[in-house]
């Protein structure tokens, strides 16, 4: 199972973006992975794409490739969360890199879809594992 950063669904849907072709390309040799997203990650994507034609595409994207939602309402998800950026408070992470770093520890089969150089040289599951990639490194 594949977990969505924000990054690739941002330039999904933005055109100007400048990974808009490269994201284009990478989610049809990911669609059939199985995408997975979480709410954090919808609504970090949602900031970005503050025009309605964007949210559309949003839309759009999350039914046509069947992105399914991964939930993370959890007291104890929320706890480990927490864990996680405290330990990681140095590098400033945000609530949505959290919530795929836990997912990620959580079930060994998720990999994540992003273009964040954190997820390869900094950050790791909870236990200390290398957060796994969907791709390899886009630099």
């Amino acid at each position: 199972m594949i977990l969505v950063d924000t990054g690739p669904l941002v330039a999904l849907c933005d055109g100007r973006d400048a990974r808009h072709h490269t994201a284009i390309r990478d989610l049809a040799r990911l669609a059939a992975s199985g995408l997975r997203v979480c709410e954090p990650v919808i609504a970090e994507t949602c900031f970005h794409l503050p025009h309605r034609v964007q949210r559309e595409r949003l839309s759009a994207v999350l039914q046509q490739f069947r992105i399914e939602p991964v939930a993370t309402h959890d007291a104890t998800f929320r706890a480990d969360v927490l864990a996680w950026l405290r330990k990681y408070a140095d590098h400033e992470p945000d609530w949505a890199d959290g919530c795929l770093a836990v997912l990620c520890g959580r079930d060994a089969r998720h990999k994540v879809w992003t273009y964040d150089r954190e997820f390869r040289t900094t950050w790791r599951r909870p236990d200390g594992r290398a957060i796994p990639m969907a791709l390899r490194s886009q630099e």
